[in-house]
């Protein structure tokens, strides 16, 4: 993860993703998409997509939360926490990404939209299990968990994980939504508005 953006290609595109935290029945959960398009096609990814000419990236990633979740949230209501310009990170060429996280109380309805086929609340535990998320979104993820709450996720993928209850907590091509989107994390953060809270 970079602070500064800076792409070293001066070719380089720019986008804008959102790490959306809720709590949902106890479980820090947050906000993906299954994309409908390549690349990584079904795989699941953060709402997210290119900066339009003359749009903050702030604005196009409340832009694009809206467009592939119908979640509504005013862009003052995210904070950028980093950039990720790392060579072959996206196979369309090079892509810098700024990423965003801002927290919603309660889990507001999602649907996918745009170039999302679906949109779900998923449990950190669950979505760490997962083998494929698309881009470098799993580290996206883990660095916005660390910014907001000061603790680290695993980033690698333990391929013997289990889901509880059976199963292995995604479907047959390892891609996509799993069935039992909550499981109970080992580690639950504190409420935002603690003094722990950042």
């Amino acid at each position: 993860m970079n602070t500064h953006c800076r792409p070293k290609s001066k070719a380089a595109r720019w986008t804008a993703d959102v790490v959306l935290f809720t709590k949902e029945t106890g479980v820090l959960s947050v906000l993906v998409v299954e994309r409908a398009k390549e690349p990584y096609r079904a795989a699941l990814a953060l709402p997210g997509g290119f900066v339009e000419p003359g749009e903050r990236p702030v604005d196009a990633a409340a832009r694009e939360l809206c467009e592939e979740t119908g979640v509504l949230l005013a862009a003052d209501r995210l904070q950028r926490f980093g950039c990720y310009g790392r060579p072959g990170r996206d196979p369309r060429g090079p892509v810098v990404s700024v990423a965003h996280h801002g927290y919603l109380p309660g889990a507001p309805p999602v649907v996918g939209g745009d170039d999302a086929s679906r949109a779900a609340w998923v449990g950190l535990p669950e979505l760490f299990a997962i083998e494929e998320l698309a881009f470098d979104h799993r580290d996206i993820i883990g660095d916005a968990v660390f910014r907001r709450f000061g603790w680290r996720m695993p980033v690698s993928v333990d391929k013997g994980a289990t889901s509880p209850g059976g199963g292995d907590g995604r479907n047959p091509a390892g891609r996509g939504l799993p069935g039992d989107l909550r499981v109970a994390p080992s580690v639950v953060p504190s409420e935002p508005g603690n003094p722990s809270h950042r």
